[in-house]
């Protein structure tokens, strides 16, 4: 780093969030760069669960499979009290065919750190490592940042945006005096990566309950370890002053609350923690951002942190590319803060329902036996209810932005809503709709449940195709008469018309999907005019 650089955007911290920051911004074509203060990759990590909604984000960039082949699928969560097994949640049985991945993936975060690095060095991007920031301040043009470098050389940067993704004591985050408000969890917790011999089978998360115990256990790779945790009832105030972690303490925590036979072996990783629950109460500062566990740390119960952060930087890029490259106006970057502050708060209320109840504060061992297992064992359409709804949450693709700068306010009218996630659909036998929504990119959806001619179909298309660009692909759905049309995704079932409100057989909508995989905005009818202005308004198209 030399003193005096300047580029377009500085990502601070090269964890998951700022990884993924970088590389939707380097794909776009920002100056972008960014900076760790660590000399290598952690090896060490808490996160472990993708969430579908995570992988749908990775799948639009060509990334999901390169997941897929490094993690195990977790198709669902097995839950047992005093050794008894009282039921389960299985995600592949959920209701919801909106999405391709029907499951949890189990892949340390080490491992999607090395996905994101690996494609960043195909993007010809480097994290500059052993650089920490000391200081920002904000001027006219962006933001100057102070950095020191492993030799102790002091340096100057100049960015027209900094985001701070660097972690849960974030210097950028302190810089910027933002609140940091929650506390920490009472109860410690003690955690391995190992080899596990036990009787059960391997194939999923399960949740064991026993007096005042709660273990956990995770597959995690195809190597044979899992990641078992359990309550420390002898916990120090002071984590930091406990004796280190041994493979035989964790083997009679995890034991006495599965009531198992359990042997743990070939520990990889050993160690106590302490959660804690914050979230900071703004986004944003002028041209400086917060993103990820810089922004919201919480109980890793539920598998939501990893993928709330990597969320928030699908969220974040593509509006600095539309500022930066297509001339929209600033309040854009301010509907950041407006979306994802809320989802921040919500995931933290969520976690800690599942932190509280795991550590025997609003009875878990009751909710397990008296709420869960009844309707685990009733009638399979109340099953379908819980499976569907809870894979949903984990899944993260139930969430619904309010109108903003990003999201059009409009009359009530058929689901989804601008705001929500587009959902898939089924398109043919091979092919459905996500394999369109490829490229972090806005998408255009021409919907049309009446037949079209093939004249009026090329004339649509002729039409759609002047709004296609270098961040805008259009798409022409819709069922013929007869014959064909190139540039017509030509249907006949009807799945994808059920699944986006179009019920009368003469309807016809237009749809703007965000990069982000977010409905922006939607007509029902072809109008293309109001596309157009909408695609402006959000730097889509040039003015």
């Amino acid at each position: 780093m030399s003193d005096g650089d300047r580029c377009e955007v500085l990502v601070v911290g090269a964890g998951p969030t700022g990884l993924m920051a970088a590389l939707l911004l380097r794909r776009q074509g920002i100056d972008v760069r960014i900076v760790d203060r660590a000399a290598q990759p952690s090896r060490e990590s808490r996160a472990f669960a993708v969430s579908a909604r995570t992988l749908e984000l990775f799948a639009s960039l060509g990334l999901a499979d390169t997941l897929l082949q490094r993690g195990v699928i977790d198709s669902g969560i097995g839950f047992h009290v005093s050794g008894e097994w009282v039921g389960g949640l299985d995600f592949d049985h959920a209701s919801s065919p909106d999405t391709p991945y029907r499951f949890i993936l189990m892949l340390p975060q080490a491992e999607t750190e090395a996905v994101l690095l690996d494609a960043l060095d195909d993007a010809w991007l480097t994290v500059e490592r052993e650089v920490e920031v000391t200081g920002l301040a904000v001027d006219p043009d962006g933001v100057r940042v102070e950095a020191q470098e492993a030799s102790g050389t002091v340096t100057t940067l100049h960015a027209r945006y900094v985001i701070g993704a660097d972690g849960a004591h974030s210097i950028v985050r302190h810089a910027l005096d933002l609140r940091f408000e929650g506390a920490p969890y009472p109860q410690n917790f003690l955690l391995g990566d190992v080899a596990v011999d036990w009787p059960l089978d391997h194939d999923r998360f399960r949740v064991f309950v026993h007096a005042d115990r709660i273990g956990l256990y995770f597959p995690l790779d195809g190597t044979g370890l899992s990641r078992v945790m359990a309550t420390d009832l002898h916990a120090r105030p002071d984590e930091h002053a406990a004796p280190e972690l041994t493979l035989a303490e964790l083997q009679s925590a995890f034991a006495e609350a599965a009531c198992l036979p359990v042997t743990l072996s070939r520990p990889e990783w050993l160690t106590r923690f302490r959660s804690h629950h914050r979230v900071v109460d703004r986004y944003r500062v002028g041209p400086v951002f917060v993103a990820g566990d810089a922004a919201h740390i919480h109980s890793p119960a539920g598998g939501q942190g990893m993928n709330t952060g990597l969320q928030d930087a699908a969220n974040l890029a593509w509006k600095l590319v539309s500022v930066l490259r297509g001339g929209a106006s600033e309040p854009l970057l301010d509907s950041y803060g407006s979306e994802r502050l809320p989802i921040a708060q919500e995931v933290l209320r969520f976690t800690d329902r599942i932190f509280n109840a795991a550590a025997g504060q609003v009875g878990w061992r009751a909710w397990l036996r008296d709420a869960l297992a009844p309707m685990l064992v009733g009638p399979a359409s109340a099953l379908d209810v819980v499976q569907d709804r809870a894979f949903r949450r984990f899944a993260q693709i139930d969430i619904a932005y309010p109108p903003n700068p990003a999201v059009a306010e409009l009359p009530r009218g058929p689901a989804p809503r601008p705001g929500e996630r587009a959902p898939n659909a089924q398109l043919t036998r091979h092919r459905d709709l996500f394999d369109l929504l490829a490229g972090y990119r806005f998408h255009v959806l021409a919907l049309s449940r009446r037949r079209l001619s093939a004249v009026e179909a090329g004339t649509l298309a002729d039409a759609l195709a002047r709004l296609s660009g270098d961040r805008v692909a259009t798409h022409l759905l819709a069922r013929m008469t007869a014959g064909a049309h190139g540039a017509v995704e030509r249907l006949e079932r009807a799945d994808l018309f059920d699944r986006y409100g179009l019920a009368d057989e003469h309807a016809q909508a237009l749809l703007l999907v965000r990069p982000d995989g977010v409905l922006a905005w939607r007509a029902e009818s072809l109008d293309l005019p109001a596309c157009t202005a909408v695609l402006r308004r959000l730097g889509a198209l040039p003015r």
